[in-house]
């Protein structure tokens, strides 16, 4: 197969995923992601409009064609409406991010929080003062410590030094990730690089013996088990 999309971009290392296999991943009907999920914005793009995720690949197929970041993108806006936050106020909210953050892609810059009504950005500041945050549905600025009980914890997609890499869905303690480096963003186990969906047909086909389907590919039996454990918590979104 061809490592370019029809513009010539790499497909290597930025993971490649359809609406319905985003959607799937990050637990979210495909017909709400179908409608967040469009082109560049612009200085004109509406708020109502403005993209949760940008489809940045172009397969020749008609298709909207997101990357790992995108994924990303999406999975911070599940974790809002998880929280109750409706579609409306996280497309505004992304869009006062991104005037704010001046990014193309803020839902993936910033640290976000809600307390079900709303979206707070939460801003930098030097160690010595008050940690604070914008309200992004007013541009108000507020005072994390006072308003910190009403509050969900922080929703970040970046590790430490700031980057994007690697989402382990399942937590780190679960030997299942996703890294747009390895398979193009397929979920995976991470010490043998065998999908999750393979792990899991090897329990079905072996009725269940975890032990027997680890000796199919040289996996352990708890990452067969993880595997099992991720699929199913697939198949309930």
């Amino acid at each position: 197969m061809s490592f370019l999309d029809k513009e010539g971009h790499s497909l290597l290392g930025v993971g490649v995923y359809t609406v319905p296999q985003a959607a799937r991943l990050v637990r979210l009907p495909v017909a709400s992601v179908e409608l967040v999920v469009g082109p560049d914005p612009t200085d004109q793009t509406p708020p109502r409009l403005f993209p949760i995720a940008v489809a940045e690949l172009d397969l020749g197929f008609g298709e909207k064609i997101i990357t790992f970041r995108g994924l990303m993108e999406l999975w911070v806006a599940a974790q809002l409406r998880d929280a109750g936050i409706s579609w409306p106020i996280i497309r505004f909210a992304g869009y006062q991010a991104s005037r704010v953050l001046r990014r193309r892609h803020p839902l993936t810059f910033g640290n976000f929080r809600t307390d079900g009504r709303t979206v707070f950005l939460s801003l930098r500041q030097a160690k010595r003062l008050p940690k604070t945050a914008i309200d992004l549905l007013d541009r108000q600025q507020v005072f994390e410590d006072v308003i910190e009980q009403s509050l969900r914890p922080a929703i970040i997609v970046r590790d430490r030094e700031g980057r994007i890499q690697r989402w382990f869905p399942l937590g780190s303690k679960r030997q299942v990730v996703l890294d747009p480096e390895r398979r193009f963003g397929e979920p995976i186990d991470p010490v043998t690089g065998v999908p999750t969906a393979s792990l899991s047909e090897a329990f079905r086909a072996e009725h269940g013996n975890a032990a027997a389907a680890a000796r199919w590919f040289g996996a352990t039996i708890k990452a067969v088990r993880d595997a099992v454990l991720f699929e199913r918590w697939l198949n309930k979104a």
